[in-house]
């Protein structure tokens, strides 16, 4: 991976529709030669994927928050599983990391309501081996996704 590669994925990182024609652009390539590259970049598994940056308020779950997750003995990734599966139409486990510390797991949640995020943090608690969890509720974003809010 070059420096033209590296400009290519922070020009999609920041702007994801953009397209290769505005990629070229950018980085004085030609349109054939950073569609070569996105592929290449692809192929390696640099990018994954391309996604919607969804608008949480819009959806009806304004509520973010994080979940820290403690867990008992080695049964971390059994229930990080667990816990993917509770996303519902009134709260979503949108990410799950497993962490060190004195944690296991950092989730980020989106909700509908401080009430649904109650829900979903006792549903949380119920899954086998989880023994505790602490919950911290966003007040504001100032950046999400590598990018300002205002962008």
């Amino acid at each position: 991976m070059d420096a033209i590669d590296r400009a290519i994925l922070r020009l999609l990182h920041a702007h994801g529709r953009m397209s290769q024609e505005d990629i070229a652009r950018e980085v004085h390539l030609s349109r054939a030669a950073v569609h070569g590259r996105l592929r290449r970049l692809e192929d390696q598994g640099v990018i994954r994927g391309y996604r919607a940056l969804l608008n949480w308020a819009a959806l009806g779950q304004p509520v973010t928050a994080f979940v820290w997750v403690r867990t008992s003995g080695v049964r971390c990734d059994a229930a990080g599983q667990s816990i993917m599966q509770l996303s519902g139409p009134a709260a979503v486990v949108e990410e799950c990391h497993r962490v060190t510390g004195d944690w296991c797991m950092l989730l980020k949640v989106r909700a509908g309501s401080t009430l649904d995020l109650q829900d979903l943090i006792d549903r949380i608690r119920d899954v086998p081996g989880v023994t505790a969890t602490m919950t911290t509720v966003v007040l504001s974003t100032l950046s999400e996704h590598g990018a300002s809010e205002g962008s």
